[in-house]
């Protein structure tokens, strides 16, 4: 089961979804090279007939009678596993689930988890959720789920476990780095509301966003909350806009949010082994925001769409970029429903940013490196994977080189404070003195 621990990590953590409204093509199945229609090859026949024969020895002569739906999922599974990480193979149950996340609502603790050393682990609790309530931290280890130890447990089984009707509780034994013994803690399940955007006002007529994942209606969400800042403050002046620890998500969505402030231009880019997966995302010119300087946090949490829109926003000189450099993942991936409910996502292209530049497996390197005491606690807890760490990841399509950071600009330090918010700060109010990196927006 560890493949499916993997898959439903990524899900919550760097996929960029382009959502297709049909399953497969008919060529897909039909052709002999993957992208013509003249028959299956005869080594490819051969290798069908391999699969047809194993199937029936288990159907006819296995000790326990098994369903074909349980062969022929687990069958896909093992086919999918050794494609790329982020490529992916869904139950209709689990097609499901994945669907409520990007919709942005679902019954639950309003946790993201993880498999790690056997055990489910805390990714991260959700802002304004019963679990963030509750006192959850990221790196908590869940050892059981009311009676049941998560020893070896698949995600999956855990996520079924933790979700339940409104208002009845669950019941989690915690084990946190630093505590002696494990503690129970009793978290009652609500109706949990993605929201992607919160914000807040700042002295000097600066303002606040932070985006904590890409969401069917993230970008109409921050349109309302850039509305409500400027009549506020009468006007902005500078804008922090907080992409850390952000997942990533809808491609549309890193397309329209990085539009509100790109007056014209290529956002995006995909290539792929196909003619129809290479496509150019333009500005969409429908809610552009003032030319205001921006600085945009990020950190390793960083990922997939949260990527495209600082690495944008950055090589359109329309933003600075503060913190350590991102997750790196820079493939996307094209979900399909299948028959029967199930779905698969698949990876079908590499994105590129507007410089020629593919993040895969580099990530956005930051303007200024500033490490934060969050990202050492991190660290400690719940260590940052980064796609170069993943089994079968693909390697950097580009043949640009990624920048590197000056080393004048590196401030290799830890404050118990928010450093990298408070850097973004000073930044912004100093902005006229340095002239920020010639942030014109053109």
């Amino acid at each position: 089961m560890r493949k499916k621990n993997l898959f439903i990590f990524f899900i919550i953590l760097g996929f960029i979804f382009i959502l297709a409204s049909s399953s497969f093509p008919k060529s897909s199945f039909a052709a002999g090279n993957g992208n013509t229609g003249d028959g299956l090859s005869a080594s490819e026949i051969k290798s069908l007939k391999l699969f047809s024969r194993v199937y029936t020895l288990i159907k006819n002569n296995y000790i326990k009678k098994e369903t074909t739906k349980k062969l022929i999922y687990g069958a896909v599974d093992g086919m999918v596993l050794t494609l790329d990480p982020h490529t992916y193979f869904l139950t209709p149950g689990e097609f499901t689930e994945m669907k409520s996340q990007t919709s942005g609502e679902f019954v639950g603790l309003g946790i993201k988890i993880s498999s790690k050393n056997h055990y489910i682990t805390i990714i991260s609790p959700i802002d304004g959720t019963p679990a963030q309530k509750a006192g959850i931290k990221a790196g908590d280890v869940i050892l059981k789920i009311g009676k049941i130890p998560t020893l070896n447990m698949n995600v999956m089984k855990a996520v079924n476990l933790l979700r339940g009707k409104a208002g009845t509780t669950a019941t989690l034994t915690i084990e946190r780095t630093g505590v002696k013994a494990p503690f129970v803690l009793t978290i009652r399940r609500e109706k949990i509301l993605l929201k992607s955007i919160s914000y807040m006002t700042l002295p000097h007529h600066l303002a606040y966003i932070r985006i904590s994942s890409f969401q069917e209606h993230t970008n109409d969400q921050l349109i309302s909350a850039l509305n409500a800042l400027k009549e506020k403050e009468k006007g902005i002046k500078g804008l922090i806009l907080d992409l850390r620890n952000n997942p990533g998500g809808l491609l549309n969505q890193a397309v329209a949010v990085s539009s509100d402030f790109i007056k014209k231009g290529i956002i995006v880019y995909t290539k792929g082994r196909i003619k129809d997966q290479d496509v150019n995302y333009y500005a969409l010119n429908k809610h552009l925001q003032p030319d205001y300087p921006i600085v945009v946090i990020v950190n390793a949490g960083t990922a997939s769409a949260a990527e495209i829109t600082s690495g944008s926003l950055q090589a359109h000189k329309r933003a600075v970029v503060v913190g350590t450099k991102t997750f790196g993942k820079g493939s996307v991936q094209t979900v399909y429903t299948l028959p029967g409910g199930a779905g698969m996502g698949l990876t079908t292209a590499f994105y590129f940013l507007p410089n020629g530049v593919s993040i895969q497996d580099t990530g956005v390197t930051p303007n200024f490196i500033i490490h934060s005491s969050k990202d050492f606690v991190m660290v400690k807890s719940l260590p940052y994977l980064r796609e170069i760490n993943l089994k079968h990841h693909f390697s950097n399509p580009g043949t640009a080189p990624a920048a590197k950071a000056s080393a004048s600009k590196t401030f290799d330090v830890y404050f118990k404070k928010d450093t990298q918010f408070r850097f973004a700060y000073e930044l912004l109010r100093s902005w006229d003195f340095f002239g920020a990196a010639g942030s014109d927006g053109k």
